[in-house]
């Protein structure tokens, strides 16, 4: 006869103590801890790409980009993520997790490349949180195995505008700055289709 396990539960005050200690970066969600997935060549290049082209354009303006070891704390929900990559405009706010752990409170813009064990994530549990950050303008979904971008721009309080991006040589506005996506997916290699056998 089998056992139930019952898996251990933590506080969101347990998962900060241990994420400050760790040397790998770690998910929290519904009282679990896991381990941060792991990141693809493709993803890799995509973040590398939009931090440099975001950073460059926004080099003389008070504006930050940072990077996915930056962590967002949102308090409507509770929970702290590691965004791909945020950005903040003007002077940033912080949440004290403790005296040596400091979240971002105010992101500009939240950008998420999208992977297989991440996508229902990133569409459906991290956006319904996102969206409740007052500061919140921006968020993009990023395709990493063909071009293709989701994106949603906040309209007031309540609504958002979706639209998408699949032309490599179509530019997109992120944090007012016009980045094309060839730029985006510089040195990216996308897998060639499987060719179908004949039956």
């Amino acid at each position: 006869m089998a056992i139930a396990v019952e898996e251990k539960r933590y506080t969101l005050e347990e998962y900060l103590e241990l994420e400050y200690r760790a040397e790998r970066r770690h998910y929290f969600f519904n009282g679990k801890i896991g381990f941060m997935p792991y990141t693809s060549e493709n993803h890799g290049l995509i973040v590398a790409n939009l931090i440099r082209e975001i950073g460059m354009l926004a080099k003389w303006q008070d504006i930050r980009v940072y990077p996915s070891d930056r962590m967002l704390y949102v308090p409507e929900c509770r929970l702290n993520y590691y965004p791909d990559v945020m950005v903040v405009k003007g002077e940033p706010a912080f949440y004290e997790h403790s005296k040596k752990m400091h979240a971002t409170l105010n992101p500009h813009t939240i950008i998420e490349v999208l992977s297989g064990s991440t996508e229902e994530g990133d569409r459906i549990d991290k956006w319904q949180c996102y969206r409740k950050i007052g500061s919140l303008q921006q968020y993009f979904l990023i395709a990493q195995d063909q071009a293709y971008i989701d994106f949603y721009n906040r309209i007031d309080e309540t609504r958002w505008e979706n639209s998408y991006a699949e032309k490599l040589d179509q530019r997109v506005a992120i944090a007012g700055f016009e980045i094309a996506l060839s730029d985006i997916y510089l040195n990216v290699k996308f897998p060639t289709p499987e060719r179908k056998s004949d039956q």
